[in-house]
């Protein structure tokens, strides 16, 4: 299944990933993550410096639910 080798290369990432390497794995927008943070669908946190934060389990619990491959 395709949706099985794409969490493979979900799991390749760092464990915590900027909204811009996201954006960049699924080769969307920056802005595009932003707002999937902001509705709640994508959850995430900002760090000390108030850059926004994924961790890269949140990122494969994201795509399970989202994903229609």
């Amino acid at each position: 299944m395709a949706n099985s080798s794409l969490i493979e290369k979900i799991n390749t990432l760092p464990a915590i990933l900027s909204i811009q390497e996201v954006a960049d794995f699924f080769s969307v927008r920056y802005l595009t993550i932003y707002r999937l943070i902001h509705t709640g669908k994508l959850a995430a946190w900002k760090d000390d410096e108030g850059r926004w934060c994924v961790a890269r389990g949140d990122l494969k619990t994201f795509f399970r639910k989202n994903t229609n491959l």
